[in-house]
């Protein structure tokens, strides 16, 4: 009975599609049935797995070196008022910006190509990465600290058994949402300002009004966020959950 919302949810979503499809036409919405056939033929093309790989390359890059820069200000700015009056505003400004900015002014300062997908990624995911890390930084118990101190507790002790499980939660819920968002905003860089990947491929879909592929694209984007939070991204919540849960019984 567990699997029994989600099969409701996949009914209603595919009766709600073939009702669009017979309302609006084939030609503007195609049937779930074109869209999975399309799909089944691109499976066997090896320029589609390229595509991929081009896609999932600079999606991970950009969310790696957030993830870097985020883990070096966040606890910066979770240990120091100082350091975070410092940061935030720039973290700001940052957030401010729309992506659509940032492809605009790439795509004029370097062109076409992985730097404007690589950057964008950035730029979009290291806030919320940030934020999260920092948040993590000020909640740990600061009594903990203290006591390392007095009975001087090696720090990487420390960062192991305090630090790291404290942050843990914070880092993977913000980690979460980054890996999610970070799919969606390569593709959207990729759409104007790359002629490979994910994104370009629906560009050119969309030219050719070939819009069973155009479909078939956005579903592989979603089902690659979603892929990544069932086996990636969940698992590693609950592990960090269950080890912190068990580190606060022992203190």
């Amino acid at each position: 009975m567990k699997g029994l919302p989600l099969a409701v949810s996949l009914t209603i979503a595919v009766g709600t599609w073939w009702a669009a499809s017979l309302t609006f036409g084939a030609m503007l919405v195609p049937t779930p049935a074109s869209v999975c056939r399309e799909l089944g033929i691109m499976a066997l093309q090896l320029e589609t797995w390229t595509t991929l790989a081009i896609t999932i390359a600079r999606g991970l890059t950009g969310l790696v070196a957030a993830l870097a820069c985020a883990l070096v200000l966040g606890v910066a700015a979770g240990s120091s008022p100082t350091a975070m009056r410092m940061i935030t505003p720039l973290v700001a400004a940052l957030q401010s910006c729309p992506p659509i900015l940032w492809i605009t002014l790439l795509m004029v300062w370097v062109g076409t190509g992985s730097t404007v997908a690589v950057t964008v990624v950035f730029a979009s995911v290291f806030p919320p990465l940030f934020a999260n890390i920092a948040q993590g930084c000020m909640a740990l118990d600061r009594r903990l600290f203290d006591m390392a101190r007095l009975y001087r507790i090696p720090k990487v002790r420390m960062l192991a058994r305090v630090v790291l499980p404290g942050l843990a939660p914070y880092l993977l819920a913000g980690l979460s949402y980054a890996a999610a968002t970070s799919w969606k905003i390569t593709a959207v860089a990729e759409f104007l300002g790359s002629s490979t990947g994910i994104g370009a491929k629906v560009f050119w879909a969309y030219r050719m009004l070939e819009i069973p592929r155009l479909f078939a694209w956005a579903g592989i984007v979603i089902l690659l966020g979603v892929a990544l939070e069932l086996l990636v991204i969940a698992p590693l919540r609950k592990s960090a959950e269950t080890f912190t849960g068990k580190i606060r019984e022992q203190a």
